[in-house]
C-alpha cells in the first residue's frame, strides 16, 4: 500500500505532535482529548482509520512540491479538522446532551486548526473564501442528505459531508501558487470521498435504518424510492437484496465507475489514485464474497446464512 507505507514515518510525526498539542490543553479537557484522539490513532491497530484526512497533504505533493513543514503542517491541521467534525457529529446524534461535555472539546479541536491555518495564510488569502464556502456545504449536506436523496441526485454533495478536508488540497495549491487547479483537484477529492462514503455506508447501513438516517447503499437498493422512515423497509428486506439479489455487485460497479471518472481527470496523483483504488477493490471483493458463499450455501443452508450475516 504504497498510498499508506510510503508516508508511515511522516504520519508517526504528525500524530506524535498532534498527542503533544492535546497534552497541552487545560485540565481535564487533556485527558478527554487524548481518549478521543485514541479512537483515530493511526499508530493504533485498533483506531478508526480515515486515511485522507491527513494523507491528502502528502498525496498533493506530486503536483505542489511544497516544502515537506508546510505540508506536515497541513496534515496536521485536517487531524484537528477530523477531530472537530466527529466530535459535532457525535453531539448531532446525541439524545438529551449526552455528550454535552464535549462541546468545550471541539473549541479546542478547532482553535487548534484555525491557528494554523492563520499561520499559513494571510486575512486576505483567497484560502479563507475556500474554508468557508466548505463549511456552507458541510452544513447544507448534514442537513439535506435524508430529503435531498443526494446518491441519486447530487453525488457530489454526499462528499460536501467531509468538504472541510479539501482544505488541505486547495490550501496546498494555492501555497504553490497554482490556485488553477483547484476545480479539478476538487472534482477528484469529491469522487474519492462519494466512494468512501459508499464503503462506511455498506459497513453501517444497519445503524442507519434503525436510527432513520440517510445512507448511500440503502438509497441505491431502494433506487431512486429514498422512505427509510417506512415500516415496510425492513433489515430482512434489505439482507434478501444483498445476499440474495446481489444488490452490492451493482453498488461496487458505480464506485468502479467512480475510478474511471477519476483517472480521466488526468492529474498526477498517485497516492489518491491507489486510494480510491483500493476503495473500489475492497467494496467488489465484499460483492464477490457475499455470491461465492451464497453458492456455497445453496444447499440448505441460505436461511442460516441470511439469519447469521453481519456485513462479514
Amino acid at each position: 500500500m504504497d498510498w499508506l507505507s510510503a508516508h508511515k514515518v511522516k504520519m508517526d510525526e504528525v500524530f506524535a505532535e498532534t498527542e503533544s498539542l492535546i497534552r497541552a490543553f487545560p485540565e481535564p479537557l487533556n485527558h478527554h482529548g487524548l481518549a478521543y484522539f485514541a479512537k483515530f490513532d493511526l499508530r493504533q491497530p485498533s483506531s478508526t482509520k480515515n486515511y485522507i484526512c491527513y494523507l491528502l497533504p502528502y498525496w498533493m505533493q506530486e503536483i505542489t512540491h511544497l516544502p515537506t513543514d508546510r505540508v506536515k503542517k497541513l496534515s496536521l491541521a485536517n487531524v484537528f479538522v477530523m477531530l472537530y467534525y466527529f466530535v459535532v457529529d457525535d453531539i448531532m446524534d446525541a439524545a438529551k446532551g449526552e455528550h454535552k461535555d464535549k462541546l468545550p472539546l471541539a473549541n479546542l479541536f478547532q482553535l487548534q486548526f484555525q491557528k494554523m491555518y492563520r499561520a499559513l495564510f494571510p486575512p486576505q488569502s483567497p484560502f479563507w473564501p475556500y474554508y468557508e464556502a466548505y463549511v456552507l456545504e458541510w452544513a447544507e449536506a448534514v442537513t439535506g442528505e435524508l430529503s435531498g436523496d443526494y446518491f441519486h441526485t447530487d453525488q457530489r454533495k454526499v462528499a460536501w459531508k467531509a468538504s472541510p478536508v479539501k482544505n488541505a488540497s486547495t490550501g496546498a495549491l494555492l501555497l504553490a501558487g497554482k490556485a488553477e487547479l483547484i476545480p479539478v483537484v476538487t472534482s477528484a477529492v469529491e469522487q474519492v470521498l462519494v466512494t468512501l462514503q459508499m464503503l462506511d455506508d455498506w459497513a453501517d447501513w444497519e445503524d442507519d435504518l434503525d436510527e432513520g438516517s440517510y445512507n448511500c447503499l440503502l438509497a441505491f437498493l431502494l433506487g431512486g424510492e429514498m422512505r427509510i422512515e417506512s415500516d415496510s423497509l425492513t433489515s430482512e428486506w434489505i439482507k434478501h437484496q444483498i445476499y440474495v439479489r446481489d444488490g452490492l455487485e451493482g453498488y461496487s460497479e458505480i464506485a468502479a465507475t467512480h475510478h474511471e471518472e477519476l483517472v480521466a481527470l488526468e492529474l498526477s496523483m498517485k497516492g489518491l489514485s491507489e486510494f480510491h483504488l483500493h476503495l473500489v477493490d475492497s467494496l467488489r471483493a465484499t460483492a464477490k464474497e457475499i455470491k461465492e458463499k451464497r453458492k456455497q450455501l445453496l444447499s440448505g443452508g441460505l436461511s442460516y446464512f441470511l439469519s447469521n450475516s453481519s456485513n462479514f
